[in-house]
């Protein structure tokens, strides 16, 4: 957790993993007291556990007595062909069996927190099924996931040409988020549902047997060093489940690859001269003098984006774009064409 100052207001930023499986997930056999260790050794703030149709997590004592980790528990929940999957929070009712417009519905009826998760991916070998969200007017979640470790990685898997590449060096190849998810994402926001995004790594750990040796790679301890869902919160704010869920449901967060670099140093908003600001997921109203700034630890080529289309980019550590139109207005950061950092929208309006 770092306090970090931007246009004179103070925030705590948290960093933390979404979209994690553990014990209790059918295709996890990694215990959640090694998950949390492992998370705590990477310097997490939280980590939240989406296991498949269940919560049992709630009920392991490593949850229920950790102090220092902030561990959410929600699940992730399918359609009876496993497509549409959902991760959801601030709900104890498992629905199975159900459609994805029916528990999408009853999640948001009932107040609870929902991202459709990896809702678009591609495959290079016909090997390996797609898990896609079907029906995009079925849109009633809070936000979606615009970048997937684990979804991006497959996505690149061809086992007879790449397979031994992609165990040995993963993050060569997840490079950055679809560019259909993010027209997506856009396209949302441009209907004025406000939408959020969250990036997750998708954690289970692999295995596999080669040369009658078994071996496991894509660990929890090893994404917990890629994409990361980093957290603004009011430096009053109390620290705890609902007002970290609150600023991943409200956008006020960004998406950072940590494999291409810490972002100790990274800021960005939109301000005006005369002290008006906002930072990812507000809004601002529209003023002759603003500006979107921001600020890095190291150059990089920085794009903005209005209603999705990107109008304007600077290769710099810092630096700012002139704002003289309502709209949502994104950063795309990228060093050496592999995606960083994906802001959250600021409103214009």
């Amino acid at each position: 957790m770092k306090k970090k100052n931007i246009f004179k207001r103070s925030y705590l930023e948290l960093t933390g993993c979404i979209h994690i499986h553990s014990e209790y997930s059918f295709d996890c056999k990694v215990k959640l007291s090694k998950i949390i260790k492992e998370a705590k050794k990477s310097e997490l703030d939280f980590i939240t556990i989406n296991d498949h149709l269940n919560l049992d997590a709630k009920k392991d004592e490593n949850f229920l007595e950790e102090k220092d980790l902030l561990v959410i528990i929600g699940m992730e929940i399918n359609d009876p062909k496993n497509n549409n999957h959902y991760l959801v929070f601030n709900s104890d009712n498992i629905m199975k069996g159900k459609s994805a417009e029916e528990y999408v519905k009853y999640y948001k009826d009932c107040g609870a927190i929902g991202f459709a998760a990896h809702p678009i991916e591609k495959r290079a070998s016909s090997i390996f099924r797609k898990y896609i969200w079907t029906n995009r007017m079925n849109n009633d979640f809070n936000g979606l996931e615009i970048w997937n470790y684990l979804s991006g990685w497959i996505g690149k898997m061809n086992p007879k040409l790449n397979g031994l590449f992609l165990v040995l060096f993963p993050s060569l190849f997840v490079k950055k988020p679809l560019r259909e998810t993010l027209a997506y994402w856009d396209e949302l926001n441009m209907q004025g549902k406000n939408k959020s995004a969250i990036g997750s790594i998708d954690a289970h750990t692999e295995r596999m047997k080669k040369f009658g040796i078994k071996f496991k790679f894509l660990t929890h301890k090893s994404l917990f060093k890629t994409i990361h869902t980093n957290i603004l919160l009011e430096e009053e704010t109390p620290i705890n489940d609902q007002s970290v869920l609150n600023a991943i449901k409200n956008g006020n967060s960004y998406i950072i690859n940590y494999k291409m670099g810490n972002p100790y140093d990274f800021y960005a908003g939109i301000a005006s001269a005369k002290g008006d600001s906002a930072v990812f997921g507000q809004e601002i109203e529209l003023k002759d003098d603003l500006k979107f700034y921001f600020r890095l630890p190291k150059s990089s080529r920085v794009a903005l984006y209005r209603n999705g289309r990107k109008i304007s980019s600077k290769y710099n550590d810092k630096g700012a774009f002139k704002i003289n139109r309502k709209g949502n207005y994104r950063l795309e950061i990228t060093r050496f064409g592999y995606g960083w950092i994906y802001t959250n929208n600021v409103y214009v309006v």
